[in-house]
């Protein structure tokens, strides 16, 4: 598991490094900050449309080659990224870094989940997400540390080699159960007539809407609302981060008992700390202690919603499961686009978290309507039999 952890650590590092490092790529490339940007928007665009894309013409592979050959592609596009010597060059290299980041990550998660006992598979949903955590709390400020110290193309630089060596690992310790990404792609698109998967990838779409409605803020709200001082804004971002490790745990142990259970509590939790946050956000320590909670009812969430879309979808877990990654970015640019619109129309800061909790309490909803309809599911099946024995 370690190893599936070190890998998702590159990937995720892979992701978020160039938000660290703008000024230094703008400067370097002559470019904007903003055009500098794009580079984020571009990767969250490639990782939407191009995951399926991959998952789906890649089902025959074994599991474990797969892994190492998707792992050997980010390599190359990060390897591209530290060469480039134009901005369209580097785009280019960050989306041969993006196009296999969905899979990459399904794959992950389906590989742990064969891996773990039975009844631990939500913790082992969790253990892939906690490489996402590591590459916020610590890939990020390292690569922007070695962008300073060097420069930015030793960052890329860097991340490729660990993801090489990772690839390596991954050859020597995954075992090679034989089992395939999938089975065929048509076969994977039949899980998408359940309403359990579908149902629960919308609800991925609104509730990571609202987990980034505020997240793109939280420095303003920080700052801007909470007047909290800006020399202890890193402190409070690395306890959002400890949070964030905190609420994957949670989430991976709840989904172990129950994922529809897990789904149901956490998104309503969620959708309350992001209420809440608005009375809170005025006061420096009230925006701080919100913040934290918030990191941990967004970390809960996320495993509770890999392991209902695993389970719903067993029999073709990989393509349901890369659809859910795009599903969390589409939800990703919706609501740090909503959240810029509730600025921009005179709401001020302190209502994105409103416009955050109410993202998030439609994603309740629908998870709750998906939850009622999965217990009603072996009544009406029950029926259906007792019907037919009957009518015998």
């Amino acid at each position: 598991m370690a190893v599936l952890i070190l890998a998702i650590f590159c990937v995720g590092t892979a992701e978020l490094a160039p938000s660290g490092m703008l000024g230094d790529l703008a400067a370097d490339l002559s470019v904007t900050i903003p055009t500098a940007g794009l580079l984020v928007t571009v990767y969250a665009l490639t990782v939407v449309v191009g995951g399926p894309i991959v998952t789906a013409v890649s089902t025959r592979i074994r599991r474990k080659y797969l892994l190492v050959a998707l792992l050997l592609v980010s390599v190359a596009g990060n390897v591209v990224s530290s060469l480039a010597p134009t901005f369209d060059l580097l785009v280019v290299g960050r989306m041969l870094t993006a196009v296999i980041h969905g899979t990459f990550l399904a794959v992950c998660v389906v590989t742990a989940g064969g891996m773990a006992a039975e009844g631990r598979e939500g913790s082992a949903v969790a253990a892939t997400q906690l490489g996402v955590n590591l590459a916020t709390v610590l890939g990020v400020p390292l690569g922007t540390l070695v962008a300073q110290q060097l420069n930015w193309r030793a960052t890329f630089g860097s991340v490729a080699v660990l993801a090489l060596v990772a690839a390596a690992l991954i050859l020597l310790v995954i075992p090679d159960d034989g089992r395939t990404a999938g089975s065929s792609a048509a076969h994977e698109l039949r899980v998408f007539k359940d309403w359990q998967v579908v149902g629960t990838v919308l609800a991925t779409v609104l509730c990571s809407g609202g987990m980034f409605t505020l997240i793109t803020y939280m420095v303003p709200l920080l700052t801007d609302v909470g007047h909290f001082p800006s020399a202890w804004v890193p402190v409070v971002l690395v306890a959002y981060g400890l949070g964030s490790i905190a609420g994957n745990t949670i989430g991976g142990r709840s989904a172990n008992r129950s994922a529809d259970a897990a789904v149901f509590r956490q998104s309503w939790t969620l959708a309350a700390v992001c209420l809440l946050y608005w009375f809170a956000a005025p006061s420096a320590i009230g925006t701080a202690v919100f913040l934290i909670l918030f990191s941990m009812a967004t970390f809960a969430l996320i495993p509770g919603l890999q392991a209902k879309v695993l389970s719903a979808a067993a029999d073709a877990p990989t393509l349901s499961l890369t659809v859910n990654m795009s599903a969390f970015g589409l939800g990703a640019a919706l609501g740090s686009w909503a959240g810029g619109q509730v600025i921009d129309q005179g709401f001020g800061t302190r209502a994105v978290t409103i416009g955050a909790a109410a993202f998030t309490a439609l994603g309740a909803l629908l998870l709750t309507q998906t939850v009622r309809a999965a217990r009603r599911r072996p009544k009406a099946v029950g029926a259906e039999t007792a019907t037919a024995a009957s009518a015998s």
